[in-house]
């Protein structure tokens, strides 16, 4: 099989052709973009942030902090970049950006191996990637998002599931599912890595893979317009282990947290006042989501807002369940794959410095 990271541009065009050009590709991150929000001559300070993709509903607040100018209100530029992987802490690290979002477990996983990484706020509350499989394999299995939960493990066996790669947040879900069904992940099923959603989609319909685990709108695109079918819909029905599950937030080096504390508390000033706006005001928050998923159409904007306005938190500060919760997952995924779990000293105060999003709250 063909490693669909490293699709052809001639064969995203293709597949973009069959589902509506490849604007709506654009809109779900098929491209990796540098983008700048705020006003530059208001804000006395700058950051720099990175993500997985371009654009999807798990980055969204720190995008309407950006479009709102919530960052702004803060004294803060932030520059935010793309790369379309599904781990990047080696960028971080390596100086590449100042805050990293993503999945907490990532970041996690290198703090227990003595990188000097802390996470500073958190954002999502929803274990947010999909997992999502072609309807006729479903018809053919008679399995649906509603049937009974060890139904839909158990139909992954023998699939072709794509990931955003080893040690991403969908491809340590998908291994969760597959070892709860009795499954060997390395046997039982493929896992494809592949880089971006719109290869993702490109990946089912020139029949590389079964299915994918991706967030929103590339898991809503797949349903609507690409033959897919909602195997676990994690933003509005995540099996019980994952409510209230801390899922993206804000990492920074210890250098950087020593180095920038204005410019990070400003940045958490700024992600508290767009996860209050969504809350308290969410007409607002859907007309600006409307425009930054401009490509989509309406039908699926609507699906898509539906199935993702509940996923944030109410302010960025984590809380010690969130922690625990991450802490189990992490180390029943580490117990699987014969590595070691984290040493037991590890805890919510070494993992977490949210000095930034308290005095952000003050």
């Amino acid at each position: 099989m063909k490693n669909l990271m490293h699709s052809s541009r001639r064969e995203l065009i293709s597949a973009a052709g069959a589902i509506g050009g490849l604007g709506a590709l654009q809109g779900i991150g098929a491209v990796s973009t540098l983008m700048f929000s705020g006003n530059v001559q208001a804000a006395s300070m700058s950051l720099s942030t990175l993500r997985s993709t371009s654009k999807s509903w798990l980055w969204a607040i720190e995008d309407f902090a950006g479009g709102k100018d919530f960052f702004t209100k803060a004294g803060l530029t932030v520059a935010k970049a793309a790369t379309e992987r599904g781990t990047n802490h080696d960028a971080l690290l390596g100086g590449a950006s100042d805050v990293l979002l993503g999945a907490p477990q990532q970041n996690m996983r290198v703090q227990i191996l003595g990188k000097p990484v802390v996470i500073i706020a958190g954002m999502v509350n929803k274990f947010a990637s999909n997992v999502v499989i072609k309807k006729s394999i479903a018809d053919r299995l008679g399995v649906t998002e509603s049937s009974p939960i060890e139904k839909k493990r158990a139909a992954l066996k023998g699939l072709r599931m794509g990931t955003t790669g080893p040690g991403g947040a969908p491809d340590q879900l998908l291994r969760h599912f597959l070892r709860q069904a009795g499954l060997d992940p390395n046997k039982d099923a493929k896992l494809v890595p592949i880089r971006g959603g719109a290869a993702m989609i490109a990946g089912m319909q020139q029949d590389q893979i079964d299915g994918f685990c991706l967030s929103s709108p590339t898991s809503d695109l797949a349903v609507e317009k690409a033959g897919a079918t909602y195997l676990f819909n994690m933003a509005v029905n995540p099996p019980k282990e994952f409510d209230d599950y801390l899922y993206i937030t804000a990492s920074v080096t210890e250098e950087t947290a020593k180095a920038k504390p204005q410019a990070l508390t400003a940045y958490c000033k700024g992600l508290a006042l767009a996860l209050k706006a969504q809350k308290e005001d969410p007409a607002l928050f859907k007309l600006w989501a409307r425009s930054w998923f401009s490509n989509m159409d309406d039908a699926l904007f609507e699906t898509a807002y539906r199935n993702n306005s509940a996923i944030y938190m109410s302010t960025p500060v984590p809380s010690q369940h969130h922690f625990d919760v991450n802490l189990k997952f992490m180390n029943q995924s580490l117990i699987d794959a014969g590595r070691e779990p984290a040493p037991k000293d590890y805890s919510y105060e070494k993992a977490f410095n949210l000095t930034f999003a308290k005095q952000a709250l003050a």
